[in-house]
């Protein structure tokens, strides 16, 4: 909940109390003193309800945003959708190629990083460096465990416990994944040998091994988690020392709460790296915030992996189908460790976080704040970042960011004489509504941006995309600006979470081959037949008051 100037911290609790009850907690968060978040013990609403009381506390004159929290699953793509992987011998073929273990750092040119930029054997690469890690938390896993610093890590699921994976399953998730954790952190810290041995042979090799990892358990799960538990983490590693932040996981829908905790990191010094997506047709939070740096997916022949996320959110591209990683299983209550191989950007994400951590520890955390000032490293890192990447065959603009990173180019870059002042800090970001963040007609630009087809004719442009909402919403294109003002980020919010709400309406933008007799029908009667069916599943799944209205004006 955002209120209009700062000082207002007594107020909200007023029109908290007012609005839901006295049982409500209203906590400050963030640097601009107008953030609170608003919560109760309990999970005590409904979406509906919780839309509707939203709605309820932002009429209120000293308010200006509020908007739900929300552990939000990410709608999965359905057989015969784009980006479904085909498991076919091709498949099989590119894992065989990938039986080496070193192959994702040969690629981003990180063995000759370690060769050049850190030859001290005392002093492995990424010394002196701190990676955050929200994610399912850690296990006793040789290969990671050497390199965790335990006694600083946190569990916001169970604050009460240490951040140790059980691998349980909640049973409140899409797919449930104990163990996330511990493969994602071996591909930035395990050691260069092998720590165990394993039936398979095989050991896994971070990018950054001298470096050390904060576990911090925010989720059961990478695809449905509470955004409040990942804000908090956010907000811990900021303020205990971190200095990368690495997030595998994701949420289908943006959130203020978790906007400001990348701000609080940011202005702190903290680069945050994170996965675009896995299986999903468009760029998964906080990876699509603009300070965060969005990471898809390459495999072995230096080819997009057909399973990551893609579109203008992305930054950088990093190996990530078949890499070899740690992995934790417990069968009868009986814990086991190998090393095992799979695919997904939540493998990207760590080797570009690891990347960072080779970065700052060649150049000294501490001294490039003394030169440039913290709130500025992670701007200067993305820029560095982005300039020596290397761009693939099949390399498409706004689609795979500036392509696959190339930790070598990026060590041998001078460091810049200024800070470019053309980047908005985000501090100064924050102070204004990005489209995203107002409900326009961006957010929906960014989830159907998948729908782009050069081979079908289909151009996804704003134009069209405000016909088909315009028709849904029943009002004019001049009307449509204001109304998505009022209803559109719970629009968007029910496209994120709903797969057959966001097909249906995804399809309805695409062109159709039509029978001889559908020829007679005009495009406006097409239209307005596919924007029925959409309204009607709306009404139907139990959306706000307020949206309802909408839809039925």
């Amino acid at each position: 909940m955002q209120m209009t100037t700062p000082g207002l911290g007594d107020k909200c609790q007023e029109i908290v109390t007012e609005v839901l009850s006295e049982n409500w907690q209203v906590k400050p968060i963030g640097d601009h003193l107008t953030e609170f978040e608003i919560t109760l013990e309990d999970d005590a609403l409904s979406i509906q309800q919780a839309w509707n009381k939203s709605y309820e506390l932002q009429s209120h004159p000293d308010v200006i945003d509020v908007e739900p929290l929300f552990a939000v699953p990410i709608a999965e793509i359905r057989d015969g959708d784009e980006l479904q992987p085909r498991l076919t011998s091709f498949e099989d073929q590119l894992a065989s190629e990938s039986n080496d273990v070193y192959w994702g750092l040969e690629q981003m040119g990180v063995l000759q990083v370690w060769k050049k930029y850190f030859p001290d054997p005392n002093k492995l690469p990424g010394h002196g460096v701190v990676i955050a890690h929200p994610d399912t938390g850690y296990t006793h896993h040789p290969e990671i465990f050497g390199n965790l610093l335990v006694e600083k890590g946190r569990n916001f699921v169970r604050p009460e416990r240490e951040p140790l994976d059980l691998l349980q399953k909640s049973g409140g998730e899409v797919i449930n994944n104990p163990g996330h954790g511990t493969s994602t952190a071996s591909l930035m810290i395990s050691p260069p040998q092998a720590q165990g041995s394993y039936t398979n042979g095989k050991y896994v090799v971070g990018v950054a091994p001298g470096a050390k990892l904060v576990p911090l358990r925010v989720s059961y799960s990478v695809v449905l988690l509470s955004v409040r538990t990942l804000a908090e983490a956010i907000e811990y590693a900021a303020d205990n020392g971190c200095h990368v932040i690495n997030i595998s996981l994701g949420t289908a829908f943006h959130n203020p709460r978790l906007r400001s905790a990348i701000a609080y990191a940011q202005e702190r010094g903290l680069i945050i790296v994170a996965a675009s997506g896995t299986m999903v047709p468009y760029v998964v939070y906080p990876a699509a915030y603009d300070e965060v740096i969005a990471v898809c997916g390459s495999n072995i022949r230096r080819e997009i992996w057909q399973g990551a996320s893609r579109g203008k959110r992305v930054n950088v591209t990093a190996p990530a189908q078949a890499l070899w990683h740690a992995k934790t299983r417990k069968q009868d209550g009986v814990f086991t460790f190998n090393i095992e191989q799979d695919s997904g950007t939540s493998f990207s994400a760590p080797l570009v976080a690891g990347v960072a951590a080779l970065w700052l520890s060649y150049h000294g955390p501490d001294k490039l704040i003394e030169r440039y000032g913290a709130e500025n490293i992670p701007i200067i890192f993305n820029q560095m970042l982005q300039e020596s990447c290397d761009r693939f065959p099949t390399w498409e603009p706004n689609k795979f960011g500036a392509g696959i990173v190339n930790a070598e180019k990026l060590m041998a870059a001078p460091l810049p004489d200024n800070v470019n002042q053309s980047v908005i800090s985000p501090g100064l970001a924050l102070q204004k509504y990005t489209p995203v963040e107002s409900g326009e007609g961006d957010i929906f630009l960014d989830l159907f941006e998948s729908q782009n087809d050069e081979q079908e004719g289909v151009v996804l442009t704003q134009a069209l995309l405000n016909e088909h909402l315009a028709e849904l919403l029943q009002v004019t294109q001049v009307e449509l600006p204001q109304r998505l003002q009022e209803v559109g980020k719970e629009l968007a919010f029910h496209f994120a979470v709903n797969p057959q709400l966001y097909e249906q309406f995804a399809a309805s933008l695409r062109p159709r081959k039509t029978s001889f007799m559908a020829q007679f029908q005009t495009q406006a009667t097409q239209l307005s037949k596919n924007q029925n069916t959409i309204r009607e599943m709306l009404l139907t799944q139990g959306v706000s008051t307020n949206l309802n209205r909408k839809l039925l004006t």
